[in-house]
């Protein structure tokens, strides 16, 4: 598993600032995002761009768009992960860092482009998202009745998960060449990465195919993420696994069927990593129980 420690540290990003979907259909897409929970930034025709409350952006287009960067699967999925860095000085040394083995170009709005080993557009920019604490689960009701939900709206995109058959590989360049800490793995199985005090910030999976497994979006506690699953599911939408709560990462969690690509996840209360020195990276072994602590089995399409 990967053992090499980062070299960029502190210079390194902050976090997911935004995703671009390349669509099959974008007026699907466009409706899901919407009523999972996403403000409605601007929509068109040539696409759409939503964003969670801090400002994370979640750009939808065409998937035939001559634009976009080339996909690493066939259908709709995510073609580009933007991430956050905090300064233009953090960009010029990560711009230095990739181009000693890779092509690094401008890309519009002062992005910052390449591409990882997977084959995944990767851009950096000076982060725009204005950070929301990760809410509080601890009892806080006293004297007062408890909060209930017209409908979810997500707050932060805390990771992205990818299928690819270099994982190893992936996995070093991250840390390596991008400050990525190593949060935990399963044997034969992935490698959780962060850079935020996210548990993990991108999860590689180990596999033949090279793709988007999901995309997560916190909520702010177990009736959030319910209210949003009921939501979705009257309006015609396609649960998958939940509702469950991780035993890597800790977090509660609701998968639905993303017609922008892959799946999509409801998450709550997930581990926070606020002193590196004091969190111990676990090896786990890729067995059920180590998945869902409690919640239904999961489901054969979501196997690996």
């Amino acid at each position: 598993r990967p053992r090499i420690r980062p070299t960029m540290k502190p210079v390194s990003p902050i976090g997911i600032d935004a995703v671009t979907y390349g669509v099959q259909d974008l007026g699907m897409g466009a409706r899901f995002l919407q009523e999972f929970g996403l403000r409605e930034l601007e929509r068109g025709h040539g696409g759409a761009t939503y964003c969670t409350a801090e400002g994370a952006a979640v750009h939808l287009r065409s998937a035939d768009d001559s634009t976009l960067p080339p996909a690493i699967e066939a259908g709709s999925t995510i073609r580009e992960v933007v991430w956050g860095v905090i300064s233009k000085t953090d960009l010029d040394t990560i711009g230095a860092e990739l181009s000693k083995d890779r092509e690094v170009w401008n890309g519009s709005d002062g992005k910052l482009c390449s591409v990882d080993p997977t084959g995944l557009a990767i851009s950096f920019q000076v982060s725009r998202r204005k950070e929301i604490p990760a809410p509080s689960l601890k009892p806080r009701r006293v004297d007062a009745r408890a909060k209930f939900y017209d409908r979810a709206e997500p707050d932060h995109i805390a990771h992205v998960v990818f299928c690819t058959p270099k994982v190893e590989e992936t996995a070093e360049f991250y840390m390596r060449r991008l400050g990525f800490l190593l949060s935990d793995t399963i044997t034969g199985f992935g490698v959780f990465l962060r850079c935020s005090s996210d548990h993990h910030n991108l999860f590689l999976i180990n596999h033949t195919r090279k793709g988007l497994n999901h995309l997560s979006f916190r909520l702010r506690d177990f009736d959030e993420i319910m209210t949003g699953k009921e939501f979705l599911e009257k309006r015609g939408w396609r649960p998958v696994w939940g509702p469950g709560r991780h035993v890597i990462g800790s977090n509660l969690f609701y998968y639905f069927a993303n017609p922008c690509g892959a799946y999509i996840e409801y998450y709550a209360d997930m581990d926070c990593i606020m002193s590196p020195e004091a969190w111990i990276a676990r090896e786990w072994a890729p067995t059920p129980e180590n998945f869902a602590a409690w919640g239904p089995p999961i489901p054969e399409e979501m196997q690996l």
